[in-house]
């Protein structure tokens, strides 16, 4: 799971300098001016490099182990963390996010990229690792690039079509699906019986070569009624119990501080709803947002695991947003009170979000995924879940 509740990412300010001391060899071997330690508005940036008319105000995170469970949660915070100190710079500069680790894969830094250009396709950010391995994004960073020697012939294999099952809108369809089964208050989805993939995916508002490619996958494995119609899923205890597995290794998550706390349960429901509401007057583009885990278990009515961290998805990393929900991960890491989750599955957890007291909510089937690995009693309230809820999809008769 990709958790900060121990800290796990982080590592000793001695070794972080070692990092910045690399970077600063970097950037002034490639013909920059780099200044260390500027302190701006109380704030002390790391590093601001300066190249003709390019500067860049650089974070830097580094973490003990290369894996992409330790480099995304740095990585979201540094972008968060570089923008704010460039819109304070006295001078025009524009952010880098930087994460650095004994180790980083090729495969690996592929995931950060991937998260960044899914997430915040405007960040520019660099990956780099002792080994020399380093990859930049943003203008003029290209000529930073190099791979680590001994792995420049590496490839990554391309995933199995089995992945495909669980995919984003294979998920949402999933639960178009299960959704006659689950009561509608607890899970937004049509429900009807579907005759085809055409039909699935005019229903779903997927397009149909994305319906037609799931039905066929779930056909393959044996999970569809042999009848061509309409399409029933079947072995659904096999079924969910993989897809439970999917979400084992959770999604990116992100400390933060209430900016002005008030000892109430209610303050992130409270900061969604008005959230919600602004968004609904405004009727722009913004990131959606809603309660997850524990907190949506809570408000669906089948709380079960108290005392647990508050939990909140946002479609994507906005720093505004955060500000006008009242959060900020400034000095968040030691002591939260609340963890934001940049979902994976954007498409799945809003489609099927339902609203509670003006509350986006992710629906009961999410919060059973994303509970189940979690280390605060997840288990427990997953199968609470299960017992209460869920049980007309897994008492099934065949």
């Amino acid at each position: 799971m990709m958790s900060l509740l121990s800290n796990p990412n982080s590592v000793p300010p001695h070794k972080k300098r070692d990092y910045l001391d690399l970077l600063a060899s970097l950037f002034r071997k490639q013909g920059w001016r780099v200044r260390r330690k500027r302190s701006v508005a109380d704030k002390e940036v790391g590093l601001v490099v300066v190249r003709g008319n390019e500067r860049y105000i650089i974070e830097l995170k580094a973490a003990s182990e290369g894996r992409p469970d330790r480099l995304v949660p740095l990585l979201s915070q540094a972008i968060l963390q570089a923008r704010a100190y460039a819109d304070i710079f006295p001078e025009p500069a524009a952010p880098l996010a930087v994460v650095a680790a004994p180790v980083i894969s090729p495969s690996a830094a592929n995931s950060l990229v991937s998260f960044v250009s899914r997430f915040a396709p405007d960040a520019a950010i660099g990956i780099l690792d002792r080994e020399g391995f380093r990859h930049f994004v943003g203008p003029g960073l290209e000529k930073l690039n190099s791979s680590a020697p001994r792995r420049a012939h590496r490839h990554k294999l391309p995933p199995p079509e089995s992945s495909y099952l669980f995919s984003d809108l294979s998920q949402w369809m999933l639960k178009v699906l299960l959704a006659p089964l689950v009561p509608e208050d607890l899970l937004r989805a049509p429900r009807r019986e579907y005759r085809n993939a055409s039909d699935l995916a005019a229903e779903a508002k997927v397009s149909v070569m994305s319906a037609f490619r799931f039905v066929r996958q779930l056909r393959q494995e044996g999970f569809l009624d042999e009848q061509d119609e309409p399409l029933r899923l079947v072995r659904r205890k096999e079924l969910l119990r993989r897809w439970q597995a999917a979400h084992l290794r959770g999604a990116p998550e992100l400390p933060l501080r209430w900016i002005i706390p008030i000892k109430s349960e209610r303050q992130l429901p409270a900061a969604l709803h008005a959230y919600n509401v602004q968004h609904d007057v405004q009727q722009g583009p913004a990131p959606r947002a809603c309660l997850g885990l524990f907190a949506a278990a809570e408000s669906l009515g089948f709380g079960f695991v108290q005392g647990v961290p508050q939990y909140f998805y946002l479609e994507s990393l906005d720093r505004e947003v955060l500000r006008r929900m009242g959060l900020s991960p400034e000095s968040a890491e030691q002591k939260p009170n609340v963890y934001v989750r940049v979902p994976a599955f954007r498409e799945s957890i809003f489609r099927a979000s339902v609203v509670r007291d003006g509350v986006p909510v992710a629906d009961i089937l999410q919060v059973w995924l994303d509970v189940g690995s979690h280390p605060a009693r997840g288990e427990e309230q997953a199968e609470e879940i299960r017992h209460r809820v869920l049980a007309p999809i897994f008492e099934e008769k065949c």
